[in-house]
Protein backbone atom coordinates (compact mmCIF):
# COMPACT_ATOMS: atom_id res chain seq x y z
CA UNK A 1 0.00 0.00 0.00
CA UNK A 2 1.57 3.23 -0.76
CA UNK A 3 1.07 6.83 0.78
CA UNK A 4 -0.20 9.97 -2.01
CA UNK A 5 2.03 12.49 -0.41
CA UNK A 6 0.45 15.68 -2.57
CA UNK A 7 -2.87 14.50 -1.00
CA UNK A 8 -1.62 14.36 2.43
CA UNK A 9 0.00 17.55 2.03
CA UNK A 10 -3.20 18.80 0.90
CA UNK A 11 -5.33 17.78 3.68
CA UNK A 12 -2.54 18.89 6.31
CA UNK A 13 -2.16 22.22 4.20
CA UNK A 14 -6.27 23.10 4.19
CA UNK A 15 -6.45 21.98 8.03
CA UNK A 16 -3.94 23.87 9.69
CA UNK A 17 -4.79 26.78 7.62
CA UNK A 18 -8.20 26.69 8.61
CA UNK A 19 -7.39 25.90 11.81
CA UNK A 20 -4.54 28.50 12.05
CA UNK A 21 -6.65 31.16 10.58
CA UNK A 22 -9.87 30.43 13.10
CA UNK A 23 -7.51 31.23 16.08
CA UNK A 24 -5.79 34.15 14.78
CA UNK A 25 -8.77 35.46 13.61
CA UNK A 26 -10.43 35.04 17.02
CA UNK A 27 -8.13 37.11 18.91
CA UNK A 28 -7.58 40.09 16.90
CA UNK A 29 -5.67 41.93 20.05
CA UNK A 30 -3.16 39.23 19.73
CA UNK A 31 0.55 39.37 17.66
CA UNK A 32 1.23 36.12 16.43
CA UNK A 33 4.65 35.66 16.27
CA UNK A 34 4.94 31.51 15.15
CA UNK A 35 3.58 28.81 14.20
CA UNK A 36 4.82 25.02 14.78
CA UNK A 37 3.90 21.57 13.03
CA UNK A 38 4.88 19.45 15.83
CA UNK A 39 4.48 15.18 18.21
CA UNK A 40 5.91 13.59 14.88
CA UNK A 41 9.36 11.40 16.04
CA UNK A 42 11.97 10.98 13.73
CA UNK A 43 12.68 7.39 15.77
CA UNK A 44 11.74 4.91 15.02
CA UNK A 45 8.43 3.31 16.80
CA UNK A 46 5.37 1.40 16.27
CA UNK A 47 3.29 4.16 14.03
CA UNK A 48 3.48 7.21 11.92
CA UNK A 49 1.48 9.67 13.87
CA UNK A 50 -0.27 13.29 12.62
CA UNK A 51 1.09 16.27 13.27
CA UNK A 52 -0.20 18.16 16.11
CA UNK A 53 -0.42 22.55 15.23
CA UNK A 54 0.87 25.35 18.05
CA UNK A 55 0.66 28.87 17.64
CA UNK A 56 1.80 31.69 20.18
CA UNK A 57 1.92 35.26 20.25
CA UNK A 58 3.64 37.99 21.93
CA UNK A 59 1.28 38.41 24.46
CA UNK A 60 0.66 35.25 25.81
CA UNK A 61 4.10 34.25 26.04
CA UNK A 62 4.73 37.56 27.94
CA UNK A 63 1.66 36.23 30.35
CA UNK A 64 2.94 32.80 30.22
CA UNK A 65 6.79 33.64 31.64
CA UNK A 66 5.05 36.14 34.40
CA UNK A 67 2.34 33.41 35.22
CA UNK A 68 5.96 31.27 35.98
CA UNK A 69 7.73 33.16 37.84
CA UNK A 70 4.90 33.75 40.23
CA UNK A 71 4.87 30.01 40.60
CA UNK A 72 8.44 29.53 41.21
CA UNK A 73 7.71 32.58 43.37
CA UNK A 74 4.88 30.68 45.52
CA UNK A 75 6.74 27.02 45.21
CA UNK A 76 9.72 28.87 47.04
CA UNK A 77 7.38 29.95 49.82
CA UNK A 78 7.18 33.47 48.76
CA UNK A 79 3.93 33.79 48.19
CA UNK A 80 2.22 37.31 47.34
CA UNK A 81 -0.85 36.59 49.48
CA UNK A 82 0.82 35.49 52.52
CA UNK A 83 4.34 36.91 53.75
CA UNK A 84 7.28 34.66 53.46
CA UNK A 85 7.97 35.85 57.03
CA UNK A 86 4.33 35.23 58.63
CA UNK A 87 3.87 32.56 61.47
CA UNK A 88 0.93 32.08 63.56
CA UNK A 89 0.90 33.21 67.14
CA UNK A 90 1.79 30.12 69.74
CA UNK A 91 -1.42 31.44 71.86
CA UNK A 92 -3.83 31.59 68.44
CA UNK A 93 -7.14 28.34 68.82
CA UNK A 94 -7.39 26.75 64.99
CA UNK A 95 -10.86 27.91 63.95
CA UNK A 96 -11.41 31.03 66.27
CA UNK A 97 -12.68 33.73 65.00
CA UNK A 98 -12.96 36.52 67.96
CA UNK A 99 -9.78 38.15 68.79
CA UNK A 100 -9.30 39.19 72.11
CA UNK A 101 -9.86 43.21 72.63
CA UNK A 102 -7.14 45.54 74.07
CA UNK A 103 -8.74 47.76 77.39
CA UNK A 104 -7.70 50.34 79.33
CA UNK A 105 -8.75 51.65 82.60
CA UNK A 106 -9.69 55.44 82.77
CA UNK A 107 -11.08 57.07 85.90
CA UNK A 108 -12.40 53.37 87.39
CA UNK A 109 -14.11 52.68 83.82
CA UNK A 110 -13.54 50.18 82.10
CA UNK A 111 -12.79 51.67 77.77
CA UNK A 112 -12.38 49.88 74.21
CA UNK A 113 -8.89 51.29 73.08
CA UNK A 114 -8.28 52.09 69.14
CA UNK A 115 -5.36 49.50 69.73
CA UNK A 116 -7.22 47.15 67.31
CA UNK A 117 -7.62 49.84 64.46
CA UNK A 118 -3.99 51.19 64.83
CA UNK A 119 -3.09 47.37 64.12
CA UNK A 120 -5.29 46.62 60.89
CA UNK A 121 -3.92 49.99 60.09
CA UNK A 122 -0.73 48.96 60.25
CA UNK A 123 -1.21 45.35 58.98
CA UNK A 124 -3.08 47.02 55.61
CA UNK A 125 -0.19 49.11 55.19
CA UNK A 126 2.44 45.61 55.80
CA UNK A 127 0.26 43.98 53.09
CA UNK A 128 0.85 46.58 51.07
CA UNK A 129 4.47 47.06 51.24
CA UNK A 130 4.55 42.89 50.53
CA UNK A 131 2.63 43.41 47.19
CA UNK A 132 5.19 46.31 45.90
CA UNK A 133 8.37 43.66 47.01
CA UNK A 134 6.84 40.79 44.83
CA UNK A 135 6.29 42.73 41.92
CA UNK A 136 9.76 44.32 42.67
CA UNK A 137 10.95 40.48 42.66
CA UNK A 138 9.35 39.67 39.72
CA UNK A 139 10.41 42.83 37.66
CA UNK A 140 13.98 41.98 38.92
CA UNK A 141 13.58 38.41 37.53
CA UNK A 142 12.01 39.30 34.43
CA UNK A 143 15.01 42.17 33.98
CA UNK A 144 17.70 39.09 34.76
CA UNK A 145 16.93 36.57 32.07
CA UNK A 146 19.82 36.34 30.16
CA UNK A 147 18.62 37.31 26.67
CA UNK A 148 20.15 34.60 24.63
CA UNK A 149 18.64 31.35 26.65
CA UNK A 150 14.77 33.48 26.38
CA UNK A 151 15.38 33.76 22.41
CA UNK A 152 17.33 30.80 21.71
CA UNK A 153 15.30 27.77 20.06
CA UNK A 154 15.49 26.36 22.77
CA UNK A 155 13.78 28.49 25.21
CA UNK A 156 10.24 28.44 25.62
CA UNK A 157 9.62 31.04 23.35
CA UNK A 158 10.26 28.22 20.69
CA UNK A 159 8.78 25.00 22.35
CA UNK A 160 5.61 24.58 20.41
CA UNK A 161 4.66 21.99 23.76
CA UNK A 162 4.60 25.25 26.04
CA UNK A 163 2.78 27.76 24.16
CA UNK A 164 -0.59 28.79 24.94
CA UNK A 165 -2.08 27.08 21.76
CA UNK A 166 -0.23 24.11 21.89
CA UNK A 167 -1.63 21.03 20.34
CA UNK A 168 -4.31 21.29 17.58
CA UNK A 169 -5.45 18.28 16.15
CA UNK A 170 -5.18 18.11 12.59
CA UNK A 171 -6.85 14.84 12.01
CA UNK A 172 -9.96 13.33 13.66
CA UNK A 173 -10.60 9.63 13.35
CA UNK A 174 -10.85 7.33 10.92
CA UNK A 175 -8.51 9.98 8.51
CA UNK A 176 -6.01 9.83 11.34
CA UNK A 177 -5.94 6.82 11.49
CA UNK A 178 -6.49 5.49 7.72
CA UNK A 179 -3.38 8.27 7.03
CA UNK A 180 -1.05 6.82 10.09
CA UNK A 181 -1.24 3.33 9.02
CA UNK A 182 -0.80 3.84 5.03
CA UNK A 183 2.66 5.53 5.89
CA UNK A 184 3.39 2.76 8.63
CA UNK A 185 2.97 -0.01 6.24
CA UNK A 186 4.97 2.14 3.51
CA UNK A 187 7.63 2.27 6.57
CA UNK A 188 7.55 -1.67 6.98
CA UNK A 189 8.12 -2.22 3.29
CA UNK A 190 10.53 0.86 2.25
CA UNK A 191 12.11 1.70 5.36
CA UNK A 192 11.46 4.11 8.54
CA UNK A 193 14.14 6.30 7.26
CA UNK A 194 13.27 6.71 3.75
CA UNK A 195 9.48 7.29 4.49
CA UNK A 196 10.10 9.49 7.50
CA UNK A 197 11.78 11.85 5.16
CA UNK A 198 9.42 11.65 2.80
CA UNK A 199 6.60 12.81 5.84
CA UNK A 200 9.05 15.63 6.94
CA UNK A 201 9.57 17.36 3.23
CA UNK A 202 5.86 16.77 2.68
CA UNK A 203 5.49 18.64 6.66
CA UNK A 204 7.88 21.22 5.41
CA UNK A 205 5.96 22.71 2.27
CA UNK A 206 2.71 22.49 4.05
CA UNK A 207 4.90 24.88 6.89
CA UNK A 208 5.99 27.01 3.92
CA UNK A 209 2.99 27.58 2.68
CA UNK A 210 1.21 28.53 5.77
CA UNK A 211 3.72 31.54 6.43
CA UNK A 212 3.10 32.56 2.87
CA UNK A 213 -0.62 33.04 3.26
CA UNK A 214 -0.95 33.63 7.41
CA UNK A 215 1.74 36.74 7.07
CA UNK A 216 -0.61 39.00 6.34
CA UNK A 217 -3.15 38.26 9.63
CA UNK A 218 -1.29 39.37 12.04
CA UNK A 219 1.39 42.64 12.25
CA UNK A 220 4.55 39.95 13.62
CA UNK A 221 6.93 38.54 11.68
CA UNK A 222 5.39 34.97 11.41
CA UNK A 223 7.92 31.96 11.71
CA UNK A 224 6.34 28.97 10.33
CA UNK A 225 8.29 25.70 11.12
CA UNK A 226 8.82 21.67 11.68
CA UNK A 227 9.67 21.63 15.17
CA UNK A 228 11.88 18.32 16.03
CA UNK A 229 14.99 18.78 18.67
CA UNK A 230 17.04 16.01 17.17
CA UNK A 231 17.08 17.89 13.47
CA UNK A 232 16.05 21.54 14.61
CA UNK A 233 19.02 23.16 12.89
CA UNK A 234 18.39 21.73 9.51
CA UNK A 235 14.40 21.88 9.68
CA UNK A 236 15.37 25.87 10.66
CA UNK A 237 17.19 26.47 7.11
CA UNK A 238 14.05 24.37 4.92
CA UNK A 239 11.22 26.60 6.87
CA UNK A 240 12.16 29.73 7.30
CA UNK A 241 13.64 33.16 4.91
CA UNK A 242 17.19 33.77 5.03
CA UNK A 243 16.16 37.04 6.35
CA UNK A 244 14.59 35.47 9.41
CA UNK A 245 16.91 32.64 9.85
CA UNK A 246 19.48 35.48 10.59
CA UNK A 247 17.16 37.63 12.85
CA UNK A 248 16.43 34.87 14.71
CA UNK A 249 18.75 32.40 15.14
CA UNK A 250 21.86 34.33 13.93
CA UNK A 251 24.04 31.40 14.55
CA UNK A 252 22.60 29.08 12.09
CA UNK A 253 22.92 31.86 9.67
CA UNK A 254 26.69 32.20 9.89
CA UNK A 255 26.96 28.09 9.69
CA UNK A 256 24.87 28.28 6.43
CA UNK A 257 27.52 30.95 5.16
CA UNK A 258 30.04 29.66 6.59
CA UNK A 259 33.42 31.19 7.04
Amino acid sequence: MGVDWAALEEAIRVTALRHAAEVITGHPDQDFYAIALHGVSTEESESIAMPLLALNSVQALERDRVTASREELVERGEDADEPADYEDREDAEPGSSTESEDVTIDDDSIVISDADEQETDEEDSSLNDDEEDLDQVLASLEEGLDADDSESFYSDKWEPSDWHWSAIDLCEDPAATLWSDAMTDLAAHEGWEVTIKRYYRTLVAVAQSLREELQQRTPADLVCYVADEDHAEKLLRLCLTDKQLSKYFPQLAQLVEGP
